[in-house]
């Protein structure tokens, strides 16, 4: 199943998306949840599959706004580096033992449809297509071998960074943080959409143009590693996403000039099994 939260008629909204439409939940539960991550909360994913499996649509994609497939995540981590694209020797120490790990804020980011900012500070924002990991359960000290029980689903990250503020100091958080510089979405897939994490294609294509196209088999700290390795020393939340690191293509590894994000790109962040995160850039 894949699951949106929305906005239609007034009224922010989450359902289960179906031949181009979505069924809404949101009335038939209104009595437990109010949210998608209420119903991630309470396990209750699985009573929404009579919905998926018998019910029609109530509106089309067309006719609504997307909002963020989780509305509220209380956390969000962004895994860097974490691609051969970025260790092209992996023998003798090249690639890294441990990942980096940052944290992002919401408002770094907006929803499939919304409209990425060029910053006003920096003329060098770049894309990077991530499968995003939606956590299911409250979760810590997890083993790998437990880590993927743990996973209410997955979803598109363009986990958009500005480059030279990356350079402003020791640390990732500025270029990692600007404001819309991201975005999450379409919506939420259950684990059943990706039968083989070592195997995801990953495509990004610019106006039209593919600017990246890899596959998952090239993530250096697999997905179980990455759940384990951060519930050591946070607990995971229901609704909690992980961005799991990006491969090759972004602008940062091309030649010079760099042709960085500008106003009026067209954006498609495509994941096999997820779907397609579509947005555009304009100016600050």
């Amino acid at each position: 199943m894949r699951f949106v939260s929305f906005r239609h008629g007034g009224r922010a909204r989450y359902g289960v998306v179906k031949d181009g439409g979505v069924i809404d939940a949101t009335d038939r539960l209104a009595d437990r949840f109010t949210s998608l991550r209420d119903v991630i909360e309470g396990e209750a994913l699985s009573e929404l599959a009579p919905m998926a499996d018998h019910g029609a649509p109530d509106v089309g994609l067309g006719e609504i706004e997307y909002l963020f497939p989780v509305t509220a995540p209380r956390k969000i981590f962004c895994i860097g580096r974490n691609y051969r694209a970025y260790h092209e020797v992996l023998e003798d120490g090249g690639a890294p033992e441990y990942p980096s790990v940052f944290p992002r804020y919401l408002n770094g980011f907006v929803p499939n449809g919304g409209v990425i900012l060029k910053p006003r500070a920096s003329d060098q924002l770049d894309y990077e297509n991530e499968i995003g990991v939606v956590i299911g359960k409250r979760t810590r000290h997890v083993g790998e071998e437990d880590a993927l029980a743990c996973v209410a689903g997955f979803t598109i990250v363009n986990e958009g960074s500005v480059r030279d503020w990356q350079t402003k100091g020791t640390q990732n958080c500025p270029g990692k943080n600007f404001y819309r510089s991201g975005s999450i979405g379409p919506w939420m897939a259950t684990p059943d959409h990706l039968p083989d994490l070592d195997n995801v294609r990953i495509v990004t294509r610019r106006n039209g143009e593919v600017v990246q196209d890899g596959t998952s088999d090239m993530m250096i700290c697999k997905i179980p590693f990455l759940i384990s390795h951060i519930s050591k020393f946070t607990e995971l939340e229901p609704g909690d996403l992980i961005a799991t690191g990006s491969p090759g293509g972004s602008i940062i590894e091309g030649g010079e000039p760099k042709n960085w994000l500008k106003a009026g790109d067209e954006l498609e962040f495509e994941i096999e099994g997820i779907g397609v995160l579509q947005n555009t850039v304009a100016d600050e």
